[in-house]
């Protein structure tokens, strides 16, 4: 499926006005379905005035297409697809990122390649976070490798459901707007 772009109009709440920036939402493992931390809260972001994208695959061909300011965000799993398609972007945002070294499937680094190749860059992390390929304890590593990403730490409860889904602390479960609105803030910030 390589290529393969899923784009969608924004909702009419950013069509009112002109957005500010456009957005290229990258889901998790579970794609783009109502529960995703990125889907369930795109409107929240569209009524920031940022319009929104969303890409499974071909995040970099979607960015070329989006026109400037752009932004990708990427969760979970989709970070690495997020950051390896985010070189030409204005910044990079990695939910409840795979910080952790090791192959590029699995690995932001790894799909990136160098420091170098990241833009403006956010990490927004719960710090118990119960994802075991999330680790909170790879933020700092990332940050240091990056020499310039900044971080937002976001507590959330517990939540509900597999340690690594969309309604545990993985996903912001019961804190949603205080994710959004740094990530609204990063990217509106120039």
């Amino acid at each position: 499926m390589s290529g393969l772009v899923v784009l969608t109009p924004p909702d009419a709440s950013a069509q009112a006005g002109k957005p500010r920036a456009t957005a290229i939402l990258v889901p998790g493992a579970g794609g783009a379905v109502p529960s995703d931390f990125l889907i369930r809260n795109r409107a929240a972001l569209e009524q920031k005035g940022i319009a929104t994208i969303v890409a499974q695959d071909g995040v970099a061909a979607a960015v070329a297409r989006a026109g400037h300011p752009v932004v990708v965000i990427g969760m979970s799993k989709g970070t690495p697809t997020a950051a390896a398609g985010s070189s030409q972007a204005d910044g990079l945002v990695l939910v409840s990122g795979m910080l952790m070294p090791g192959p590029a499937p699995l690995s932001v680094k790894a799909a990136v390649g160098s420091p170098s190749a990241l833009p403006r860059t956010l990490i927004v992390h719960n710090p118990d976070d119960p994802c075991a390929l999330t680790p909170a304890s790879g933020v700092a590593a990332f940050q240091a490798w990056s020499g310039r990403a900044q971080v937002a730490w976001i507590r959330s409860g517990p939540g509900q459901g597999k340690p690594c889904g969309p309604f545990s602390g993985h996903g912001f479960a019961g804190n949603d707007a205080a994710a959004v609105a740094a990530i609204a803030n990063f990217i509106l910030a120039r």
